[in-house]
Order: C-alpha cells, then sequence, then structure tokens
C-alpha cells in the first residue's frame, strides 16, 4: 500500500453538467464518494487534487488529503502529474492510479484490481474494461469502448485502440472503457512529455496519445461497470443506483 499513490482529478468546471465534483447523492459529494471509495480499497495513499477553493475545502472538511493545483490543464492526467510532483514523500511511490472523480458508482474491489494487475503483469500503462450486455450502451458515444488483443485466459488483454464509436466489428464482446488508470512513475512522465496525438483530438481521448507513441497499454476485465456521470441523466442514474443499493 505505501508504495501507491490514488490521485482523484476534480475541477468544478464541465461543459454539461457544472459544479459535478460536489453534486450530492445521499448526503456525500460525488468526488467524497470517490474518495472514500479509494480509501476503503486499502491500496494506497489517496489524493484531491482539484483547482477549486470549494472542492479543497470540502474535502478537508471531510478530513480527506486535499492538493490545489493550476486551473489550466487540458487533462486530468496532467493535473495527476502536478500533483504527484508536489505531494511530499512520494520518494517511496511507485505507482500512481488516476481515478476519475465523476464514477460515484466504483467499488474498492475495482481499484483494488487495478493494483493487482499491475502487479501480475509488465506494461507502461493498465486500465480496466467491463464487457457491455446493453445494446444501447454499444452505441452510446459517451461510453468509450476497447478493441482487445485477450490473452489465453481472456482474464487481461492488451489494447489495441479506443473509440467512442462501437469497436470491433461484427460477432462478439465489447468492451467499456473503465476510467481508471495505473501508471509508475517513468510512464506517467513519459506520457505527460508526450504532444497530444491526431488521433487523441478526434476521439477526444488522451489515451490514444499512449498508443499512437507505442507505449502498452495493458486492460483488466472486471465484473462491475461503474457510472460515470457526463450529464444530468448519468448523474440522476448514479443517484437512483446508490439509493436502491444503499452503498
Amino acid at each position: 500500500m505505501e508504495n501507491n499513490l490514488i490521485i482523484i482529478p476534480s475541477r468544478m468546471e464541465s461543459k454539461r453538467l457544472p459544479g459535478k465534483p460536489l453534486l450530492d447523492i445521499e448526503g456525500t459529494p460525488m468526488v467524497i464518494r470517490v474518495a472514500k471509495q479509494a480509501i476503503k480499497s486499502n491500496s494506497g495513499l489517496v489524493y484531491i487534487a482539484c483547482c477549486d477553493e470549494e472542492v479543497y475545502k470540502t474535502a478537508k472538511n471531510y478530513g480527506i488529503n486535499v492538493i490545489m493545483t493550476n486551473p489550466n490543464h487540458s487533462s486530468g492526467t496532467d493535473r495527476i502529474y502536478e500533483a504527484f510532483k508536489n505531494i511530499n514523500n512520494t520518494k517511496k511511490i511507485d505507482t500512481i492510479i488516476n481515478l476519475q472523480g465523476d464514477m460515484p458508482t466504483i467499488s474498492s474491489s475495482t481499484i483494488s484490481n487495478l493494483v493487482k494487475l499491475k502487479k501480475t503483469i509488465p506494461s507502461d500503462i493498465f486500465t480496466l474494461v467491463n464487457e457491455i450486455n446493453n445494446e444501447d450502451e454499444k452505441l452510446d458515444k459517451d461510453i468509450v469502448k476497447v478493441a482487445l488483443s485477450l490473452n489465453k485466459s481472456k482474464e487481461y488483454g492488451k489494447a489495441l485502440y479506443f473509440s467512442r464509436s462501437l469497436i470491433p466489428y461484427g460477432e462478439g464482446p465489447v468492451y467499456h472503457h473503465i476510467g481508471v488508470y495505473a501508471y509508475s512513475k517513468e510512464s506517467l512522465e513519459k506520457f505527460i512529455n508526450l504532444k497530444p496525438s491526431k488521433l487523441e483530438k478526434r476521439e477526444s481521448l488522451e489515451q490514444l496519445r499512449a498508443l499512437e507513441a507505442n507505449m502498452d497499454i495493458k486492460v483488466g476485465i472486471v465484473e462491475d461497470s461503474p457510472i460515470g456521470v457526463d450529464n444530468l441523466a448519468d448523474f440522476n442514474k448514479a443517484c437512483d443506483y446508490i439509493k436502491n443499493n444503499k452503498i
């Protein structure tokens, strides 16, 4: 645990859902719910990296580690890198986990599974997917899909491409990308120093920057698929799920 650092990037400015990190779900702000699940996973030291005073004060009130970052970052990965560089006592850290703050239904076991994957196989970057069983979700541009080359046990695979479109074509499983990543210090620094790529800009998916630079991304397959909140409909869906499942 002491060698892992989980950073949750957060910003209040959102085109489709302003103030998203602090939206209340059953009495708890969204980003705080995510942080609590990260803490529950016992997978590493947990920090929220924010650029808004409201988020900073809220995290402090809940007793959660928080650090202010530059408001002008273009991506969450840029934000977690700044946070990592400025958090004290990170010399022993060898794994940095980028956990999106807009997945309020994520389970602690999902976070633990990512850490286990990194310990199991070599790669530059690690992330997770879940098989999509809903036909509407396969066509939803807000749900990122991944084309995988699976290992023999079909427990994990190598990411070949990420897209908002339905991939791959034809019969077979379709996988929903879960927005959580694990990096070594070296791979995170390498990624940050890459320029945004053409496919990244076209799909609005920064992980394509890594693939275009020939960085290896290994993908673990999990059963749980957290609800990512991109708009009001997603938020209402997450609220209903949390209320009905009492989490």
